[in-house]
C-alpha cells in the first residue's frame, strides 16, 4: 500500500492531469469545462464496488486498458442522461435530443474518454519516465452495464493478487454545471507496488 506522503504526491500528479484534461475537454466541447480530483484512496476490494453506487439502473462507460509498466484500467463512467447529453453538446442539439446509444453517441463518448484519459496518463508518464519506464494506453472501448458488474469486471486482476485496490474519483463541470461523470484509475496490485517504489516515501523512525 502507499503511505500518506505517497498518496499526496500522487494526488498532485492527478491534479496536474486534471488541469491538462480541463483544457483539452474545453477545446473538444467548445465551451468552458472544469475537472477536479475529488479523492485518491486505497480501499479493500469489498468496498470498491460502492464507488459508482449500487443503482439498479445500468450505466455507460469507456474503458481504457493500460499496458506497459502500469497495468489496469482507466474508466470514464456516466449515467445515460449525462453520456447522451455529451453528444447533444458536441452536435449543438438541445439537451435530450439523443435518446439511445447509437454509433455517433458511442463514438463521442470514446473520443471524450480518449482526450481526458490521455491527459491524465501524460501526468503519470512523467513519473514513469523518471524511472526509464513507459505507459501504453489502448484505445477506449464502450460498455454499458450495472455499476457493480462494471467494477467487478475491472477489478478481476486485483482479486487474483491481493485484497486492496487503488481508486481515483474525478468530477466534471460543463458551463459551470456539474455533470454526472466519474473518472476512475484502477491499477492492478503489481502496478500499485511499482508506484510505491517510484514515489517518495515518508521518513521512517530514526
Amino acid at each position: 500500500m502507499l503511505d500518506p506522503r505517497q498518496l499526496t504526491q500522487l494526488h498532485r500528479l492527478f491534479r496536474t492531469g486534471a488541469e491538462q484534461a480541463t483544457l483539452a475537454l474545453s477545446r473538444w466541447l467548445d465551451r468552458p469545462a472544469r475537472i477536479t480530483v475529488e479523492r485518491v484512496e486505497q480501499l479493500p476490494l469489498n468496498q470498491a464496488t460502492d464507488v459508482l453506487g449500487d443503482s439498479e439502473s445500468p450505466i455507460a462507460a469507456c474503458v481504457m486498458q493500460l499496458q506497459g509498466e502500469l497495468q489496469g484500467q482507466l474508466i470514464l463512467a456516466f449515467d445515460d442522461a449525462s453520456g447522451l447529453g455529451l453528444t447533444d453538446l458536441l452536435l449543438g442539439h438541445p439537451l435530450g435530443t439523443a435518446e439511445s446509444w447509437g454509433e455517433i453517441e458511442r463514438s463521442a463518448a470514446q473520443e471524450t474518454a480518449n482526450i481526458v484519459g490521455c491527459a491524465y496518463l501524460n501526468a503519470l508518464s512523467r513519473l514513469a519516465a523518471g524511472q526509464g519506464k513507459e505507459l501504453l494506453p489502448d484505445p477506449p472501448h464502450f460498455v454499458r452495464d450495472y455499476p457493480q458488474a462494471l467494477l467487478q469486471f475491472a477489478l478481476m486482476n486485483q482479486a487474483t493478487h491481493g485484497d486492496v485496490v487503488f481508486l481515483t474519483e474525478t468530477r466534471f463541470h460543463i458551463d459551470g454545471s456539474p455533470v454526472n461523470w466519474n473518472l476512475l484509475l484502477i491499477p492492478d496490485t503489481p502496478s500499485v507496488e511499482r508506484l510505491r517504489d517510484w514515489l517518495p516515501r515518508e521518513a521512517g523512525p530514526v
